[in-house]
């Protein structure tokens, strides 16, 4: 009777500490893509790549360049627009309209798109789901009065940032990235916030 309980003890206790270790795994297996992408997001210190971007059915095509904390989108089709963001300072430069203006990209996807490349925390408390080949990561964000439930997803051979989506009440953006250079040469220059119609 006495062996009878040590064995069950025994059992049980084995069977906890097998519990507890798979538990155990599948946390550090769930958090494995999220810190690699973090990781990632962290060495772009400079990239660029073109992308398609569709937002409730419309489509645009262009180029997007990082350099350290400075980003350049240019829109090519339909419309040639430039858009250039630091962190408390943005230009949008319509080319065919040779409109610019300046704006704070705080509380627009413009911050988003700065959090994304340049603050660590921004995806720390996120929600990783793994799928073959690939992952995303889920946040919520509030921008301005506006709740954005974002998906950045990445492709995990080669690893690599391929795709954001965007969604809130009124629309669904994605951007696509196609064709990615992690290791352009780019020029200062393209990320300048002064008037291009003044140079």
């Amino acid at each position: 009777m006495f062996l009878k309980k040590v064995y069950k003890l025994r059992t049980i206790t084995l069977l906890v500490i097998s519990i507890c270790f798979l538990s155990f795994m599948a946390k550090s297996d769930e958090n494995t893509p999220l810190k690699s992408a973090l990781i990632y997001l962290k060495n772009l210190d400079e990239f660029s790549s073109s992308f398609l971007q569709i937002q409730n059915n419309d489509v645009s095509e262009g180029l997007i360049f990082i350099k350290g904390k400075r980003i350049r989108i240019e829109y090519i089709s339909p419309s040639n627009l430039v858009f250039v963001l630091r962190k408390n300072k943005g230009m949008y430069f319509n080319i065919e309209l040779q409109e610019v203006q300046y704006f704070n990209p705080k509380n627009t996807i413009g911050e988003f798109l700065l959090d994304l490349f340049n603050n660590n925390n921004f995806l720390s408390d996120s929600i990783t789901m793994r799928k073959e080949g690939y992952f995303y990561i889920r946040n919520d964000i509030q921008l301005d009065e506006t709740t954005y439930k974002v998906k950045v997803y990445f492709e995990e051979k080669p690893f690599q940032l391929r795709k954001l989506e965007i969604l809130n009440d009124l629309e669904f953006t994605t951007f696509t990235i196609l064709n990615p250079n992690h290791n352009p040469s780019l020029n200062d220059k393209i990320f300048s916030l002064a008037n291009p119609l003044l140079s």
